[in-house]
């Protein structure tokens, strides 16, 4: 049997923002400023094709 770790809902939410991207303008990432790095969401990134900063 094998584990699936990535849910449902995150797939889902990936794969409606990859259909939405086209229609936005502006990206905001709001981070929390106590762990900035590790509040990042990594598919943001691929997804609106910035390189990693």
């Amino acid at each position: 049997m094998q584990l699936q770790w990535y849910p449902g809902h995150m797939t889902k939410a990936k794969r409606q923002m990859q259909e939405d991207i086209k229609l936005i303008d502006v990206v905001i990432e709001l981070l929390d400023a106590r762990v900035p790095t590790a509040s990042r969401n990594p598919d943001i990134d691929e997804q609106i094709g910035r390189a990693h900063v």
